[in-house]
């Protein structure tokens, strides 16, 4: 099998964030690359998890990328998550790619069990990375049930994100006035 090409792995990385369609060609020519880091140290697997992309996290799971904490979060994995959980409590506040924490996957994720279970363990809502906190991970994935989740856990809507934006900015910049509401 032949090395493959950093340009390949970094085109493949960028558009696991979001181009399901190029995912698979590139994965189509190029299967070595599917677990291979980009020079910003991301698979593919954690850029389709840091934005809860579902279809191209099914995508490169069914090709073989594995299924780690983060990843888990964010597709609802229950009993994984709380296994992980149960082993170590302090995987609650753990972090993912871009030192984004567990909640925060949780939240874009959309699955309030999960959150709850992060919450349970002492998951702190207002940890953030330079990216976001939680509750931007809650608006990104567009789920009013979990901001409600989080904001009545004490997260802080006013927190930056990576463009300095609360969280209200985020969901006005998405043109998702229902969710800015939230935030009155």
């Amino acid at each position: 099998m032949s090395e493959v090409e950093p340009a390949v792995v970094q085109e493949l990385v960028g558009n696991a964030h979001g181009n399901l369609a190029r995912v698979r060609e590139l994965l189509d020519l190029h299967p070595a690359a599917l677990n291979l880091r980009a020079p910003w140290n991301e698979t593919a697997v954690e850029a389709a998890t840091q934005m809860g992309n579902k279809p191209i996290l099914e995508l490169l799971i069914a090709r073989g990328a594995p299924v780690d904490f983060f990843t888990a979060c964010v597709l609802g994995r229950v009993e994984q998550v709380a296994a992980e959980l149960e082993r170590d409590p302090g995987r609650a506040n753990a972090r993912g790619v871009h030192e984004l924490t567990a909640l925060y996957f949780a939240a874009i994720g959309g699955n309030l069990a999960i959150a709850e279970l992060l919450l349970a363990a002492g998951g702190n809502v207002n940890t953030r990375a330079d990216a976001a906190a939680p509750i931007h991970g809650a608006v990104m994935g567009g789920s009013a049930e979990m901001i409600r989740l989080l904001l009545d856990a004490g997260a802080d809507p006013t927190l930056p994100d990576y463009e300095r934006r609360s969280a209200r900015q985020l969901a006005e910049k998405m043109g998702r006035t229902d969710l800015a509401g939230l935030f009155d």
